[in-house]
């Protein structure tokens, strides 16, 4: 009787969860539309002394406490009043840590998940629903610990067993891609080899394998080959133009071996969750 009732109260659903849609729509606003990019440039360069960044805030705070006025029931106005600077002071904070920070995607997206971690966490306090936090963890399934560990086996994992498997034949390649001027002078890549973008190469192969684990977990096999012809034909240029057969084949390895290993780390964690689109 006890499990019936604990199993009842899990899927319990969130009161008043337009009022944290309210919430998010009022930051992607003030964040993204009522920003403009001279108030963040002078944010990142005068940090908590910039002007803009006290009227940024000062825009974050009405809005979320116009939405909490507007769209919460029964909550009082000294919680929406709370709610609203906790809001605007947090929001002032986080952004004037991310100005002392280098401009890129991680600081970006660190910057996006404390707003919206604060942003719950408001939510959660004016609504008064705590507990639902214990019941999303305790909702965590193995099923779930298994796709997480798929998706983080194709990262980095991934690439770095790619890396030493391809790693014979990879002084082969370097060479085939070096040029002299001179005998006694050091060899340097050439001038095609440089014209990559940093990282790209990493990136690129980190979404093609979770496309792949995606479209495993969903037994879409016809659209991981469709995204293996894509990449095959925006290749095609390349390989053709450098004329290298031993960088084709270089690149034929390690495009099958990273779809090899996407295919079968996809396999074992369908298997594991009873999804194998081929039952024995």
């Amino acid at each position: 009787m006890l499990a019936d009732n604990l199993d009842t109260s899990m899927v319990t659903t969130i009161e008043q969860p337009e009022l944290l849609v309210g919430l998010l729509l009022a930051h992607i606003l003030a964040d993204f539309y009522f920003q403009p990019f001279a108030w963040v440039k002078q944010r990142n360069e005068r940090h908590a002394l910039a002007l803009p960044l006290y009227i940024h805030t000062l825009i974050q705070g009405v809005l979320a406490g116009a939405v909490l006025l507007l769209l919460s029931e029964n909550i009082s106005l000294t919680t929406i009043g709370v709610g609203a600077i906790i809001i605007a002071v947090s929001h002032f904070k986080i952004d004037v840590t991310k100005s002392y920070c280098a401009q890129s995607t991680t600081a970006f997206v660190i910057d996006q998940i404390a707003h919206v971690v604060v942003l719950l966490g408001v939510f959660l306090y004016a609504t008064d629903q705590w507990q639902y936090v214990l019941m999303a963890l305790r909702q965590v399934s193995a099923g779930d610990l298994v796709i997480t560990l798929a998706y983080l086996a194709v990262l980095k994992p991934s690439s770095i067993v790619i890396k030493q498997l391809l790693s014979p034949w990879s002084s082969e390649v370097l060479s085939s891609n070096t040029q002299t001027t001179h005998p006694n002078d050091p060899p340097t890549i050439s001038t095609e080899a440089q014209q990559t973008l940093s990282l790209a190469g990493q990136r690129i192969g980190y979404l093609e394998r979770v496309l792949m684990l995606t479209f495993v977990l969903l037994n879409q096999f016809s659209a991981i080959g469709f995204l293996i012809a894509a990449k095959s034909i925006f290749r095609f240029g390349d390989l053709t133009k450098h004329q290298d057969r031993k960088l084709t084949e270089y690149v034929l390895l390690g495009t099958f071996t990273s779809v090899a290993m996407t295919l079968v780390i996809g396999l074992l964690c369908a298997a594991a969750l009873g999804r194998l689109p081929i039952k024995p």
